[in-house]
């Protein structure tokens, strides 16, 4: 074989190392270049010329040189580094964003997007289009409004206290109840058959005192005499309860009405509503031989305003008051009210709105209220019904009825403003939503993914691009978060994955490697020009 062998495997050695110096320093080059995936070059050795076999049969081979083997792509995860651009996006995960151009797809890892002058959106690299999980390209709305919506339906939660109690409201009721031999007393019960009655009263001459204050703020004081005289009142509890509404509606339009409910008590209603000036007290007079134990039968309501806002045909807000007032035990009703500037309500109660015993939603006697919208420059002139949801029967996902504050309010409305394009934000899985100032949001499009069941197949194209090729295999197209295309994360980049301490080394071992290679040339060179002088 001579001395030739040893320049040639020399000269392989230099060409090998040549090579792994380049591509060492493409990858120091590219330490931070997002998205770049660091390369390693793999020798292997030439083919071996057998001289013989040996003694033992081994054969006996001389080596011919080095070849670069392989250089492949390490694709592990880079460290992902905040921009806080909204259009820029990491995978974490295998997956690679799908961009056209020229009527070709091309892949990458750098999501580095941007929108061009239609609004679409782009690569800011080559200003190819970015494709969506429909397979076409995706447009930023920056100019896009919506629609003003009129509310259908407002959902209700939240408790109405079932111990409250104030000495006035629009409806106030005894806190105990009236019983004789522990029944519940009716209109046909006498007063002196009651069980809190201490001490019989004489009649024409025994007298109980009411008084109070109407639902208008006008005061309250009569007597009702006991007995059965021409100038008593009478000797039932009905007697006492048609002195009280006589009382509480004379000389007024606004009034109450007086009844007595199943369970004994005595309820006063006011008739049209109020400010919370009803209230009534129970004494008997100074001089009685009779006595009944009053205060164990006093007067007490509860009432809780909440503020809705809803929106009519034409998107303009609307706030509505709605007035929780207790009409008895486990009983409610609600009344709404607005500016009238604003419209009208020509159906705005709820009534008959009942609990359960344990607190929960029972039934009501409706739920939809009905506006007639009809301000200045409005123009509406239709009545707007709205469906207001209570909660379920017999559960607590709306309205309930438990000891403690009340914080009944509408959580939730179908309603909303004219709205224009604020912002964009784009979810782990890459769904693109477009957020309006009106707080609506719509899903513009899903970014797509591909995966490639052989990484190293793919080839380089510059400009972060990948394309594919018969290695790499047909791409995968899935969406972020399933399996192994990973997540997604907006206002991030990832990093180049070059890790500077390895890249270093390997550059010495590089050197090294082709210093021992220029050796070998220069020492065979020194051995011929020996040989040549053996002839002096």
């Amino acid at each position: 074989m001579g001395l030739g062998g040893a320049l040639n495997s020399g000269v392989s050695g230099i060409r090998a190392h040549q090579n792994m110096l380049d591509v060492i320093g493409n990858n120091l080059a590219n330490i931070n270049t997002y998205g770049y995936k660091s390369s390693r070059l793999l020798f292997s050795d030439l083919l071996s010329q057998t001289m013989s076999n040996g003694n033992n049969g081994n054969p006996m081979q001389v080596g011919k040189g080095v070849k670069v083997g392989s250089i492949s792509s390490n694709y592990s995860q880079g460290t992902l580094e905040t921009t806080n651009n909204a259009l820029d996006f990491a995978i974490q995960g295998e997956g690679f964003f799908v961009v056209n151009g020229g009527g070709k797809d091309f892949f990458t890892r750098v999501g580095s997007f941007d929108t061009d002058s239609n609004n679409y959106l782009i690569d800011s690299n080559t200003g190819y289009k970015v494709i969506g999980t429909d397979g076409n390209t995706i447009t930023i709305p920056y100019n896009s409004t919506v629609s003003g919506k009129a509310t259908s339906k407002v959902s209700l939660t939240g408790n109405l206290d079932a111990s409250a109690a104030s000495t006035t409201a629009e409806v106030v009721m005894s806190t105990g109840v009236l019983t004789s031999s522990s029944v519940a007393a009716t209109t046909e019960t006498t007063l002196n058959s009651l069980d809190s009655n201490t001490t019989d009263y004489v009649s024409g001459e025994d007298t109980i005192l009411i008084t109070g204050t109407k639902p208008d703020g006008t005061s309250v004081s009569v007597t009702f005499t006991y007995g059965t005289t021409a100038a008593a009142d009478g000797t039932t509890v009905g007697d006492l309860i048609a002195k009280i509404n006589t009382a509480f509606s004379s000389g007024t339009t606004i009034g109450a009405t007086v009844s007595i409910d199943s369970s004994g008590k005595i309820v006063v209603k006011s008739n049209t509503g109020g400010k919370d000036n009803l209230s009534i007290t129970l004494t008997d007079g100074g001089s009685n031989t009779g006595k009944t134990t009053w205060t164990n039968h006093d007067f007490t309501g509860a009432t809780y305003t909440s503020a809705v806002d809803i929106y009519d045909s034409q998107g303009t807000k609307h706030t509505i008051t709605l007035r929780f007032t207790k009409q008895g035990d486990n009983e409610w009703e609600t009344n709404a009210s607005m500016d009238i500037r604003n419209g009208t309500i020509s159906a705005g109660k709820i009534s008959n709105i009942k609990f359960n015993s344990n607190g929960t939603f029972s039934s009501s006697g409706g739920t939809s209220l009905e506006f007639k919208f009809t301000g200045i420059g409005t123009g509406i002139g239709s009545a707007q019904p709205i469906i207001f949801n209570l909660g379920t029967s017999n559960e607590s996902d709306g309205l309930t009825q438990y000891g403690g504050n009340s914080t009944a309010a509408a959580t939730s409305q179908d309603g909303y403003e004219y709205g224009t394009f604020d912002s964009i934000s784009v979810d782990s899985r890459g769904s693109i939503t477009a957020l309006y100032t009106n707080g609506i949001t719509q899903t513009v499009a899903t970014l797509k993914i591909a995966l490639f069941n052989n990484l190293n197949g793919l080839s380089k194209q510059g400009d972060n691009l990948y394309a594919q090729t018969s290695a790499s295999g047909v791409p995968i197209y899935v969406t972020a978060g399933s399996g192994r295309a990973g997540s997604i994360s907006s206002g991030f980049l990832e990093g180049s994955n070059v890790d500077m301490a390895t890249e270093l080394t390997s550059l010495i071992t590089a050197q090294r490697g082709f210093q021992l290679n220029t050796k070998v040339i220069t020492t065979a060179d020194e051995v011929l020009s020996d040989i040549v002088n053996l002839k002096r």
